[in-house]
């Protein structure tokens, strides 16, 4: 019975998951096949050769990001986090793609690649944070040092966010040393708690 119970997934929840992963199957095989042709046969100076080739490299990336949220969302975490996830992944896709494609209207309009390059920060964190979320645990000091990573991470993407606005729209919220110095504090932070958060959930279930 106990069996049965844990087996319980709804068709909406493993439908997001199915989609993701086969977006990300068959972006990686177009991927490798469009590689091959260029090398083979193609103009290495032929722009829409290179542009499907990074289109399905985005469909790829996005759908990877997207999966881990989607991961987090069939175990019924943190549901509202995974949505987020999953329509920064969307958001993230779209705006590559139209930037591939040299969409320059809309490309004008999230502001010259800074949305881009922002999105993908949001993506990248949100998908780090949701495989995070999956090692919650019943232990008081695990869920500590998994909140505490998940705060390096939050702030290591809002540091990225803000050094990628101050390049390209040269306004600079502080001084640049202060910047790098608290990046590369946090960012170690993060990763050392990205390795230790599931070997203490282990060592303290």
């Amino acid at each position: 019975m106990d069996l049965s119970i844990n087996q319980q997934v709804s068709p909406q929840q493993s439908g997001i998951r199915r989609f993701f992963l086969t977006s990300l199957i068959a972006s990686l095989s177009i991927s490798a096949l469009v590689a091959i042709f260029i090398f083979l046969m193609g103009n290495f100076d032929g722009k829409i050769e290179i542009r499907i080739l990074l289109t399905t490299l985005a469909i790829g990336g996005y759908s990877l990001s997207g999966l881990c949220s989607s991961a987090l969302y069939d175990k019924g975490r943190f549901r509202w986090f995974a949505l987020l996830g999953i329509i920064i992944a969307f958001a993230g896709f779209l705006v590559t793609v139209a930037g591939i494609w040299n969409a320059t209207e809309l490309l004008h309009i999230v502001g010259n690649w800074k949305m881009l390059i922002v999105l993908f920060i949001l993506s990248f964190s949100a998908a780090h944070s949701s495989l995070l979320l999956l090692a919650k645990s019943e232990n008081t000091f695990v869920n500590w040092v998994l909140s505490a990573t998940i705060f390096c991470i939050a702030l290591v993407a809002a540091l990225l966010i803000n050094m990628v606005i101050g390049v390209f729209g040269g306004n600079f919220t502080m001084a640049w040393d202060l910047q790098y110095r608290l990046l590369g504090v946090f960012a170690v932070l993060d990763v050392l708690g990205t390795i230790i958060t599931p070997i203490l959930r282990r060592v303290r279930s």
